[in-house]
């Protein structure tokens, strides 16, 4: 810029002949000019990098902003998410704490119950020595007199004890009533959530002198056995003996007919649980009469009256509408309930009752997962071609079926399962080898495992007590059923409420 005014003085002095004072004010404005140009070019250009540069950090400024924003988002999930799942995870943990240390209370207090009885075992005196019985030579048998009677060598004295076969049971008392009436038993409080299950079941608790037992299965005695008038298959019945004439009991079939037609019939509910745990898992239905006085008659009472007289077609035709309207009411509650209800094989081949039953199942062939047909081993071990097809026709129309009762393991369960058959019931006694049963080749501990194999579960019954409990886990037993966990308990008439049961065809047998 100098050198630019400098040119321009000389320019006007030597070129222009102006002065020399004047050309060199000239070129000092000039000069002045330019520096003053440059200064405000400078100062612009200035002006626009600085405004750059903060346009950048707005723009930062903002980014930064939301990152933040997406922090404190993930932040405020963590704290809310977080201490859910850690509850989630841990309130299993608590749960499994509670049924060991359940487990462990009962367990002690049976070793306690247990060291008990061996003490007082231990302070009994011993017991006194049997009487010889009287041995007689096998090659000379008693002769009788002419008049029919035996010598006197060959006779016992009224004192001395009578011989008893093996196996054979006493003989049975003549019933002072129409039916009798077993003592009550006080049970064990339900384990578990069972409890909450009947509550919201409909479920309510037994009558002071309602005495449990299953449907067509005879109650155990206080030996932990069957009386002897039970009959289950597979236990010694000693020397063949002539068995007397079968003579009706005509108060029974009109008490059982009365009970019918009055609707003085009860559905008893009984759940079968889970091991350890002891959760409801199932439910199984049970059918009990009540006479004029309401009393209750059991099943173990009633049911070979109703059986010979007919009237059994009647009983499982109620059963079964009673027992559609209860495993409606829980699935509404609970999707994975499962129904057992007893039918007797003589209704699968009742030409009266069968087409109509066959026909109502199919209508509410919607509950064929949810609801079980169970039989009865010996009645199994005898079907003919006409129960199989009706067996037949029911598991085309989706349902399976349930074995219970169970002594013989030789039976070919192999084919059952390709039946229908689902489950298999198993007394507990049989399984933990308290009791004698026919199991061949196969130890009792195998069983359920013989059952898997064939796509069976294995359901242990009669338990009774918490060293049976001990037992079966010790064999990993899955479910059990028993009055340990609940006795049948009767459903409240308000869930049974609807329409009447369907009936036959033509007229209900008997």
């Amino acid at each position: 810029m100098a050198v630019i005014a400098l040119s321009s003085a000389t320019v006007l002095i030597f070129q222009f002949g102006r002065p020399f004072g004047e050309a060199v004010s000239l070129s000092l404005a000039l000069m002045c000019t330019m520096i003053l140009i440059h200064l405000l070019i400078g100062r612009a250009r200035d002006r626009g990098a600085v405004s750059e540069a903060v346009d950048r950090l707005e723009e930062r400024m903002s980014d930064i902003d939301e990152d933040v924003g997406n922090l404190e988002g993930r932040l405020t999930g963590m704290e809310q998410t977080v201490p859910r799942r850690t509850r989630a995870e841990i309130d299993p943990l608590f749960a499994e704490v509670e049924v060991l240390g359940t487990l462990v209370k009962q367990m002690a207090e049976a070793m306690a119950d247990l060291e008990t009885r061996v003490e007082d075992q231990q302070s009994l005196a011993p017991p006194p020595s049997m009487q010889q019985l009287p041995r007689y030579p096998q090659s000379q048998p008693p002769q009788r007199s002419p008049g029919g009677e035996v010598p006197p060598p060959y006779q016992m004295s009224p004192s001395q004890p009578r011989l008893q076969q093996p196996g054979a049971h006493a003989p049975r008392p003549e019933p002072t009533a129409p039916y009798a009436t077993a003592p009550a038993h006080a049970y064990a409080p339900m384990h578990g959530d069972a409890s909450e299950h009947d509550r919201n079941y409909g479920v309510q608790a037994p009558n002071s002198g309602d005495v449990p037992s299953h449907l067509g299965q005879p109650q155990m005695g206080p030996d932990g056995g069957y009386p002897a008038e039970a009959g289950l298959p597979g236990e010694p019945s000693g020397l063949p003996q002539e068995q007397p004439a079968y003579q009706p009991n005509m108060v029974m079939r009109e008490l059982i007919a009365s009970a019918l037609n009055a609707n003085r019939v009860e559905l008893h509910l009984q759940p079968i649980v889970s091991l350890p745990q002891r959760q409801v898992k199932f439910y199984e239905a049970f059918t009990r009469l009540r006479d004029v006085d309401g009393n209750t008659i059991e099943a173990a009472v009633f049911l070979p009256e109703a059986v010979q007289s007919g009237q059994i077609a009647r009983i499982d035709n109620l059963l079964l509408f009673r027992s559609v309207q209860v495993i409606r009411r829980l699935i509404s509650r609970n999707r994975n309930a499962i129904l057992f209800c007893n039918i007797s094989s003589l209704s699968l081949v009742d030409e009266t009752f069968f087409p109509g039953f066959l026909e109502f199942v199919k209508a509410n062939q919607d509950l064929a997962d949810v609801l079980v047909f169970e039989f009865a081993q010996p009645d199994v071990a005898v079907m003919g071609p006409s129960e199989l097809e009706s067996l037949s026709a029911l598991f085309e129309a989706g349902f399976r079926f349930s074995i219970d009762r169970i002594s013989d393991m030789k039976m070919d369960f192999n084919s059952l399962a390709g039946r229908g058959f689902k489950y298999g019931k198993l007394n507990a006694d049989y399984l933990i080898g308290r009791r004698e049963a026919i199991h061949g080749h196969i130890h009792p501990s195998d069983f359920g495992d013989l059952l898997h194999r064939y796509g069976m579960q294995l359901i242990t019954d009669h338990v009774e007590t918490e060293s049976q409990v001990l037992e079966l886990l010790d064999f990993d037993v899955k479910l059990a059923q028993g009055n340990l966990f609940s006795p049948p308990r009767p459903v409240r008439a308000e869930v049974l409420q609807g329409a009447p049961a369907p009936g036959p065809r033509k007229s209900a047998a008997g």
